[in-house]
């Protein structure tokens, strides 16, 4: 039984050796392994070079894996930064064919390391026999035409066939080499004449795969099977399962990996290019760039423009965001900043004109306090030069106080004038004076109500000037205000400064020679009452006493009416002299 399947003469056939009777694979084994005849006369072992080249192709991929995956790593403007579909797809190519290369490697030792023999080519007496598999590769030597040694120089030895066809085996020196040369030449005649006469038992001893038709009796019958791992029939099928396994797990962790370095770079560079960029790559930190660190640098360009508006405007543009207490915050200071240039200016209109601006500014407490310290200025500038009354150093700081709290500045001085009780009392008592020259020269013809409100416009300014130089126009701003009614109450809506007063007769007339006539004595007592609607007023009295002047007057050239008219015009203003001076006195 044979399952030698013959070439034409002078060729290689092949052998299944599986399918051999079992004494002849028993025999082919135990030759292999010279422990039965006819022992290798030389013997090259299977060459290692496919499975190194498997495994250099899975090197080769398994590094052409880690540069697609190095490949944009961490770089926010590289496409492949992170991975998508496609990229992993090719991840998972790579690691499934550098997998497949090591297993179909590893499939092919074991495929080796499961036969019976060492796999390899062996000159045998009889044979060259290529042994790299199952199915044996032969060559008869009885067929040789010729034995040489390997062409080139090479130690080892060639065949050259009947047909044409030549088989070398290497040698591991040129003495093997040569010793294989002369064990072949010493067999073969005993080979061919073998050949010649169909001796089985000598063609047995030269060749171990041919078929002596011997048996051992007690050995066994049936034919070796080759077994070789199921795995190593679907090592395609694992590797692709390793690859699919370990490029989405490699990608997944690269794209993480990948993600981190770019969300570092992006937030070192803190700009909103980077941001956007970021987020174009959709990672994982995109919901905080989304919501947190972009809005974060657009709201700093904002509040870098220097315009409440832009902050404004932005908050606008993010409603409930997650950095509301950010915005909050540089709107704060972006107001704090308007509020510092109206401070600045000096004035509570500057400061008035920015609540007015920024009704909602949020500094409420600074703003206020700043408006305090420029009333407190005043009122300490005020003090340094004022006099030291304190009753109306006290009343000044409540006045103070009150225009700031009310956030109006503007008060009034007002005149509210008295009838005389006793000028008809005097003017009965001149009539009954010889020197009575007639009705000009009552005091009722001179103390006319036009005369005296002259006087208290004059007195009324000459205060309005000392308030203003005293105190800035938009802290504190007295003006002339209209006379009030004799039966008037006090004003109780606006700070003001009412003077009530009265002309009345002294009791005492003074005789004019020249020209002949007769003046009447006056005292006027001013009350100076200033009312804040809230709190207790200051009242500040003064009397005067006025008679007519004579030795100061000269009378040359003037009719009697005109010198009558300068006599009480002098009595007058000497009134609202002093007045004048008591006020002045008082505040300043």
């Amino acid at each position: 039984m044979s399952s030698r399947i013959p070439g034409p003469v002078g060729t290689s056939s092949r052998v299944d050796f599986y399918r051999l009777p079992r004494p002849v694979q028993d025999r082919f084994a135990a030759a292999t392994r010279r422990t039965a005849p006819p022992a290798p006369l030389l013997f090259r072992p299977a060459p290692r070079g496919p499975v190194w080249a498997l495994l250099g192709s899975s090197g080769a991929l398994a590094l052409l894996a880690l540069l697609v995956l190095s490949v944009g790593w961490g770089s926010v403007g590289s496409r492949v930064a992170l991975h998508g579909p496609v990229m992993v797809g090719l991840d998972v190519a790579l690691f499934a064919g550098a997998a497949y290369g090591v297993l179909h490697a590893m499939a092919r030792l074991r495929a080796l390391e499961a036969l019976p023999f060492r796999a390899g080519t062996y000159v045998f007496p009889g044979c060259v026999v290529e042994a790299m598999g199952p199915v044996l590769r032969v060559w008869p030597a009885a067929e040789a035409e010729a034995i040489e040694r390997a062409p080139g120089g090479a130690a080892g030895l060639a065949l050259r066939m009947r047909g044409g066809e030549s088989v070398v085996v290497a040698a591991a020196g040129v003495d093997e080499g040569e010793r294989a040369e002369r064990a072949l030449a010493a067999a073969r005649p005993a080979l061919l004449k073998a050949v010649a006469e169909g001796d089985a038992h000598t063609l047995a001893n030269l060749d171990p795969l041919h078929d002596s038709a011997l048996s051992n009796p007690i050995g066994p019958t049936e034919p070796m099977a080759y077994a070789v791992p199921a795995w190593t029939r679907v090592d395609w099928g694992i590797a692709l399962v390793i690859g699919a396994a370990l490029g989405l797990v490699v990608a997944e962790a690269r794209n993480a990996l990948s993600d981190e370095a770019m969300f570092a770079r992006v937030v070192a560079a803190g700009d909103a290019q980077s941001l956007e960029a970021y987020l174009a790559q959709r990672g994982r930190h995109a919901p905080e760039v989304r919501d947190v660190l972009l809005p974060r640098v657009e709201l700093a360009a904002a509040e870098a423009s220097g315009s409440v508006a832009a902050v404004r405007d932005f908050a606008r543009a993010h409603p409930g965001s997650k950095i509301q207490v950010e915005i909050d915050a540089a709107l704060r200071r972006r107001m704090l900043v308007e509020l510092d240039k109206a401070r600045k200016v000096g004035t509570v209109a500057a400061l008035d004109a920015f609540a007015q601006s920024y009704p909602d500014s949020g500094v409420g407490p600074e703003l206020r306090a700043a408006r305090h310290a420029l009333y407190a200025q005043a009122l300490e500038t005020y003090r340094a030069k004022a006099s030291e009354d304190p009753a109306a150093s006290a009343f000044v700081e409540r006045l103070l106080a009150f225009a700031e709290k009310s956030g109006k500045a503007a008060c009034e001085v007002r005149f509210r004038q008295q009838p005389s009780q006793t000028f008809d009392d005097a003017e009965q008592a001149m009539k009954k004076n010889p020197r009575y020259p007639g009705p000009d020269a009552l005091p009722s013809h001179y103390f006319t109500t036009d005369a005296l409100r002259a006087r208290e416009q004059r007195v009324a300014q000459e205060l309005v000037a000392r308030f203003s130089a005293a105190f800035p126009a938009d802290v504190l701003a007295l003006r002339a205000g209209a006379p009030l009614d004799p039966g008037a109450a006090l004003p109780s809506d606006v700070p003001t400064l009412v003077v009530t007063y009265a002309p009345e007769w002294s009791h005492a007339n003074t005789i004019s020679t020249r020209p002949p006539t007769l003046f009447a004595g006056v005292n006027i007592s001013f009350e100076a009452t200033f009312v804040l609607p809230e709190g207790a007023p200051l009242t500040v009295r003064t009397k005067a006493w006025r008679g007519a002047e004579l030795w100061k007057m000269k009378a040359d050239g003037m009719t009697r009416e005109d010198f009558e008219q300068k006599v009480y015009d002098a009595m007058i203003d000497g009134a609202f002299d002093q007045l004048s001076k008591k006020l002045d006195d008082t505040f300043f």
